[in-house]
């Protein structure tokens, strides 16, 4: 495993004194062994559906109604500028 180690860090250009290369691949072996035990067979016959979120979710929103929409006047009464029926707004963008 060491070997491996040493190989990655040189391709990742890393300098790892022996320590750490013991300490990689203490780890390495485990992480590859908890992998190993993932890729065995399991019974799933019992098994638990897969759910997209843990409570039973329902749409909290309204429905959608039809409303008449605000006059323009009153959605221009608090406005700092306007122009006709729209507000008036600082130029943004340069020509």
């Amino acid at each position: 495993m060491e070997d491996k180690v040493r190989y990655v860090a040189r391709l990742a250009r890393i300098k790892l004194t022996d320590e750490e290369v013991t300490l990689f691949s203490r780890q390495l072996d485990g992480i590859l062994g908890y992998v190993d035990k993932l890729n065995q067979k399991l019974d799933v016959q019992n098994r638990t559906l897969p759910m997209s979120h843990p409570h039973e979710a329902s749409n909290s929103f309204r429905a959608d109604e039809v409303k008449p929409s605000l006059p323009p006047e009153k959605a221009l009464s608090n406005a700092p500028q306007k122009k006709g029926d729209f507000f008036k707004v600082p130029r943004i963008i340069e020509e």
